[in-house]
């Protein structure tokens, strides 16, 4: 699906996180990339993945297939760059919503993505006042050019008391919604049948495990692993995965969500 991404000032990601919470944690480990195609290890609270990905306009889908968590941890000690990052659902209002994903390695990055059912969606889409600059098209945030060449340099976002004020007011709106019951972010991440309109967000988070089901032992995806191993050596983890992979999905206060 097309997705529109977009900074956030770090002060208005703190406060987002205040209110609605972490969903989901992910530490991804990627290996040196090659041509057209990219290998990465995933770990999430409740599985892993091994993931090939191309990089090129019609090179294919990508393909996941699901290893043992003692598997990816040894993946990811021969990886050459890794991300880590944890994930907060954001209501935008309607059935519209965007996904806050704070990067914790390398280095301390706020990112806002939101997805649509089509590029006609994208193009109509207007983002919010308290949206930062749009880098969809800028390739250096993309996670796999994280992993291998860190955050980019801060970019100072101006902020503003009408920006804080419309953030605000659709926090409060998203309060009010959950104390209606008409949104929980467990209800969300679950797939209830009253959240449909939720999942176009949370596609982001819980993706590995759906794709992981369709494409597990892929040939040519071990058969690249075998490629993107050769000749690495162990590295110093640049994140350590034992405290956000080991927990839980966080809950959300009853107060928050309803």
């Amino acid at each position: 699906m097309p997705q529109r991404r977009f900074l956030i000032a770090s002060s208005f990601a703190r406060l987002i996180r205040k209110e609605q919470g972490v969903v989901g944690r992910i530490v991804e480990g990627y290996f040196p990339p090659r041509p057209h195609r990219e290998h990465f290890v995933s770990i999430e609270p409740s599985q892993c993945c091994l993931v090939l990905t191309p990089t090129r306009e019609g090179g294919g889908a990508e393909e996941r297939a699901a290893i043992p968590r003692s598997h990816a941890e040894a993946l990811l000690a021969v990886c050459v760059g890794q991300v880590g990052l944890e994930c907060t659902i954001v209501p935008l209002g309607g059935s519209q919503h965007a996904l806050l994903q704070r990067f914790i390695a390398p280095g301390s990055l706020d990112l806002l993505t939101v997805e649509f059912k089509d590029g006609g969606d994208a193009s109509a889409f207007i983002p919010p006042a308290w949206f930062g600059p749009e880098v969809t098209q800028d390739a250096a945030y993309d996670r796999g050019a994280l992993a291998h060449a860190g955050v980019p340099a801060p970019e100072e976002i101006p902020v503003s008391n009408a920006m804080l004020e419309e953030l605000l007011g659709r926090l409060e709106e998203a309060s009010l919604a959950a104390q209606l019951g008409r949104l929980s972010p467990r209800r969300v991440l679950e797939g209830h049948p009253a959240d449909e309109h939720a999942k176009g967000a949370r596609s982001e988070v819980d993706e590995h495990s759906v794709s992981a089901a369709k494409h597990a032992g892929g040939e040519a995806l071990m058969a690249g692993l075998a490629e993107a191993l050769d000749g690495l050596h162990p590295a110093k983890s640049a994140f350590d995965t034992k405290a956000p992979v080991a927990l839980p999905q966080a809950r959300v206060e009853a107060r928050r969500w309803g």
